[in-house]
């Protein structure tokens, strides 16, 4: 029998053209995107047509092309079938409101957060983080949260090769330093970030738990460092912990010892939906 390959080339190339369009924020060429996934621009024109075609991508009238509304409508449905997703709304969109702190849900994919959700705060400094974008384990409050309940010979699988990547002067780049706020994370059921991802951004993260008690993702709420006034910074934790707590109860996790938030009521409920 003849051996069929695993993959199909102009399926992954149109992939790679997707990926390509989704970091760019300007439009992206044909000529570029040539370089980009290498290949010749004729085949990088037949492609991104196809991809137009489609309402995948998008010509603009510089004859650049952009993300299209049809990528955005198979994004969108994968979060509304995503209960993790569903269920962390109305919980982000409070911290977001009500509480000034910008709002991630982040989930571990390969060796990075992947961003799932973000609302950013009406407060006057936004940090921005697009949903689908990755960020670094070891730099961010949502990474040391997801890297605080695995086992230890894993969490140093995922982070890789030492020294990790120093994104700022106050990053952790040696697991014998992380590990203590890994510890610290683990008992206290939250995970601080000072200025170790971005300058002048402090976060907080808190774990997600499903209804076998495991996490499976994890949220934070951000703020400009210059706003954090550090007498309030236990009723923050206290905050998104609680938040935390509240979506692992609607996932079906059973409460957590140290943390026992009220389930929502039937009128909040109605309020989500």
């Amino acid at each position: 029998m003849p051996a069929f390959p695993s993959t199909n080339q102009s399926v992954d190339r149109a992939l790679q053209i997707m990926r390509v369009l989704a970091a760019s924020k300007e439009g992206v060429g044909v000529r570029e995107i040539a370089r980009a996934i290498s290949v010749s621009p004729a085949i990088a024109q037949r492609l991104i047509s196809s991809l137009a075609k489609s309402g995948f991508a998008e010509q603009e009238s510089s004859r650049r092309y952009r993300v299209g509304l049809g990528a955005f409508a198979v994004g969108n449905a994968f979060l509304s079938s995503n209960m993790l997703a569903r269920e962390s709304y109305a919980e982000l969109q409070t911290l977001a409101d009500r509480h000034q702190l910008n709002s991630y849900l982040g989930v571990l994919r390969g060796n990075a957060i992947a961003y799932l959700a973000t609302f950013q705060s009406s407060g006057p400094i936004a940090i921005k983080s697009s949903p689908g974008t990755q960020a670094h384990l070891h730099s961010t409050a949502l990474g040391k949260v997801i890297l605080a309940q695995l086992p230890e010979e894993t969490a140093r699988e995922l982070l890789g090769a030492q020294p990790y990547l120093r994104l700022t002067a106050r990053t952790t780049t040696r697991f014998s330093m992380l590990r203590t706020e890994l510890a610290g994370a683990r008992e206290k059921g939250y995970a601080l970030c000072d200025e170790e991802n971005l300058v002048g951004v402090f976060a907080i993260g808190a774990p997600v738990r499903d209804a076998s008690g495991a996490t499976v993702a994890a949220i934070s709420g951000a703020l400009a460092r210059h706003e954090l006034d550090r007498a309030k910074l236990p009723s923050l934790c206290r905050l998104v912990r609680d938040a935390a707590e509240r979506i692992s109860l609607r996932l079906g996790a059973p409460p957590s010892p140290d943390s026992t938030p009220r389930r929502p009521t039937n009128a909040s409920r109605n309020r989500r939906s």
